[in-house]
C-alpha cells in the first residue's frame, strides 16, 4: 500500500512540474543534478525550545515544486523536540524510509539528520509566540501522532485527520491550543489527485504569530 501511495505522490509531482515548466514559473536557478558541490547545513540548537519549528529547503522534486508553487524559500517543517538524546525533529515526510515499501509513518529524527546535506541546502528555525506551556502542548500533540504510528497524507488532504503531511501536522498541533497558524492562507493545488486546500511551510512561516526568525548559516562542501 505504502508504494503504491508513493508513487502515486511522485506522479503527482511530475504532472504538477511539468505543468509550471509549461506556464514559465520555473524561473529560479536551481543545482545541477550531479554536481558535486553539496550545502552542509550548519546546525545551532542555542535557544530552541521544545515545539519551536524548523524549516528546510530540499534537492528533490517535491521540493522544487512547493518553493516554486509558494515562491519561498522553504519546503519543508518540523517540530524541534529536545528529546532524551539530544535535539530531534518531528515530522511527517514521504519517500524517506530505508525500504522503498515500508509506510511513511510519522517519524523522530535527531535535527542532524533533518539538516543532513541529502536532504537541506538551506535552513532556518522559528518560533510561535506563545508560553513555554502551549509550545510543548502543540509538539505533544505531534508526538502522540508519532507513537500511535499515524502515516504521511500522500493525498494532502486537510480535511482529513487520520493522515498528515507535514505542514498539516504544524498547524492542527497548534491549532489545538487556539493558534491558527495558517489564518487565511490555504491553497487549492492545481494537481490531479489532491483535494481541499493545502498549507505551505511559507504561509504558517507569514504568520502573524511567528517571531525570533532565524536563517541558520551553510558551507558548501565536497560530497
Amino acid at each position: 500500500m505504502s508504494t503504491k501511495k508513493t508513487a502515486r505522490t511522485a506522479i503527482i509531482t511530475a504532472i504538477a512540474l511539468l505543468t509550471i515548466l509549461a506556464t514559465g514559473f520555473l524561473a529560479h536557478t536551481f543545482r545541477p543534478s550531479g554536481s558535486a558541490v553539496r550545502i552542509q547545513v550548519l546546525v545551532d540548537t542555542t535557544g530552541l525550545r521544545n515545539g519551536d519549528l524548523l524549516f528546510r529547503n530540499g534537492y528533490g522534486a517535491e521540493s522544487r515544486l512547493v518553493t516554486e508553487m509558494s515562491r519561498s524559500n522553504y519546503s519543508h517543517i518540523a517540530f524541534a523536540y529536545r528529546a532524551p538524546q539530544g535535539w530531534a525533529a518531528v515530522h511527517a515526510v514521504p519517500g524517506e524510509t530505508e525500504n522503498p515499501k515500508d509506510t511513511d509513518y510519522l517519524k523522530v529524527e535527531p535535527i542532524e539528520e533533518f539538516f543532513h546535506k541529502e536532504r537541506a541546502r538551506s535552513g532556518a528555525t522559528a518560533r510561535v509566540a506563545c508560553s513555554d506551556e502551549t509550545a510543548q502542548k502543540a509538539l505533544e500533540y505531534a508526538l502522540d501522532k508519532v507513537k500511535r504510528k499515524f502515516a504521511f497524507d500522500h493525498e494532502y488532504r486537510l480535511a482529513d485527520t487520520t493522515e498528515y503531511y507535514c505542514t498539516e501536522l504544524i498547524y492542527r498541533a497548534y491549532l489545538t491550543q487556539g493558534i491558527d497558524l495558517a489564518e487565511e492562507r490555504k491553497h487549492q493545488l492545481p494537481m490531479p489527485g489532491t483535494e481541499g486546500y493545502f498549507i505551505f511551510p511559507s504561509d504558517i512561516l507569514s504568520s502573524k504569530s511567528i517571531k525570533a526568525i532565524r536563517e541558520l548559516k551553510a558551507d558548501s562542501i565536497n560530497p
